[in-house]
């Protein structure tokens, strides 16, 4: 048989861009593990984060083609699959930093109604199909496993990077990307703790809400009032993880071993710091701040995204590659990066809508 669609992965961009392809095609998703919609489940510690009501495209995803991000979700936003989702009878909620989750509190919401319009869309879906190649004979691509093949006009590669190998995420996607010669900016470790050479066991395991400020050879490059968590030896927290993203783009997209030129600032509000870390830091309103340098980052078993990815120069509006007709790449595997608070599942939604739309 040959397919009409075949999707690898199915995760909520693989997922959600079945629900939207021709219900009279041919259509199958090829899942490498046993258990599906794995990290759609895990989004928000399985309190269903469905999307964010405040984005900014340009301030709150990045990408080494600024520009992207605008073409895209001009044509698919936020407003868009909360719709969907409350069309399918999955009230939501707005809270703190405007997140979107469902009334229930239930990632499981989410999946039923993924799966359900799944099966009314007509799509199989397979699990434990560990693809290992991918070849392409005149206009088909045959998706390769140690015992079968599939084949197809259309291959979707809906897979995430490295990041999150909890979940079985691989190098799937950029191994393909390179195999047709399509143009990947070097991929990266992102939403990810900052180890600092200073010793922080004194107030491990303090949460607080502090403003943290990053320089680079004394130039403000980014500040955010935000949690932030200390343990032994790092600082963890939502605003690390987007202090992470600011030092990556400041590095111009290479990755770098030595840190010696930022400085990592944590301005403190006396009403809401712990009295463990006032008495060890002798605060005051006349000393409100810590400086810790930074000695290295996360490993990528940390990671909860990763940085960069397909170059979109290589993709047209419908996330095809120029060069292979019939070929797409959704999801994190394109170079589109975002700030943590859930802007992440905004474009696993944003870029599967896109991709169907040619259809």
């Amino acid at each position: 048989m040959i397919y009409d669609f075949i999707t690898i992965g199915s995760g909520a961009a693989g997922l959600f861009c079945n629900v939207n392809l021709p219900k009279s095609s041919k259509k199958l998703i090829l899942e490498k593990n046993k258990i599906l919609w794995t990290k759609v489940l895990m989004s928000g510690g399985e309190r269903a984060n469905l999307t964010n009501i405040d984005i900014e495209p340009t301030k709150d995803y990045f990408s080494y083609n600024k520009k992207a991000t605008i073409w895209f979700f001009r044509r698919f936003f936020n407003y868009d699959i909360i719709d969907f989702f409350e069309s399918n009878w999955v009230k939501t909620v707005i809270e703190d930093r405007w997140r979107v989750i469902t009334a229930s509190g239930h990632a499981r919401d989410l999946v039923k109604v993924l799966e359900n319009n799944i099966i009314k869309n007509n799509t199989q879906i397979l699990t434990e199909k560990d693809i290992i190649s991918v070849e392409k004979e005149w206009e088909i691509y045959i998706c390769k496993t140690e015992t079968e093949e599939f084949k197809t006009k259309n291959l979707i590669i809906a897979v995430g990077w490295k990041s999150y190998p909890q979940v079985g995420t691989v190098w799937f996607g950029y191994k393909i990307a390179k195999q047709f010669w399509i143009n990947v900016i070097s991929p990266y470790k992102g939403l990810v703790w900052i180890t600092t050479k200073q010793d922080l066991s004194k107030f491990s395991w303090s949460s607080i809400f502090c403003k943290i400020k990053i320089s680079k050879n004394d130039k403000l490059i980014y500040e955010e009032y935000w949690p932030l968590l200390f343990t032994h030896w790092w600082v963890s927290g939502p605003i690390i993880y987007n202090t992470v993203l600011a030092v990556w783009q400041e590095n111009n997209c290479k990755e770098k071993k030595d840190y010696s030129d930022f400085k990592l600032e944590i301005e403190f509000n006396l009403e809401n710091t712990t009295k463990k870390i006032k008495k060890e830091l002798n605060l005051s309103e006349e000393n409100l701040t810590l400086e810790l340098d930074i000695q290295e980052l996360k490993s990528w078993k940390e990671a909860k995204v990763t940085w960069w990815g397909i170059n979109t120069n290589e993709l047209t509006k419908y996330l095809e590659s120029k060069k292979h007709p019939g070929l797409f790449f959704i999801g994190e595997v394109v170079d589109i990066t975002w700030k943590t608070w859930w802007f992440n599942l905004q474009w696993a939604w944003t870029s599967a809508y896109c991709c169907s739309e040619k259809f």
